[in-house]
């Protein structure tokens, strides 16, 4: 039992592959290109 845990706390890694902002910028990147899909895809609708 002890040697499975020694296993799976070599072989966790705690460091992010990129930093916090870059997830960050990445997120707000994908939310400003859905907003634009959103308008483009609204834009020649009319409110009912």
């Amino acid at each position: 039992m002890t040697f499975g845990l020694a296993l799976l706390e070599t072989e966790v890694q705690h460091a992010l592959p990129i930093p916090a902002w870059g997830f960050g910028l990445i997120a707000f990147g994908i939310l400003v290109i859905f907003l634009l899909i959103t308008l483009s895809i609204g834009k020649g609708r009319r409110h009912s």
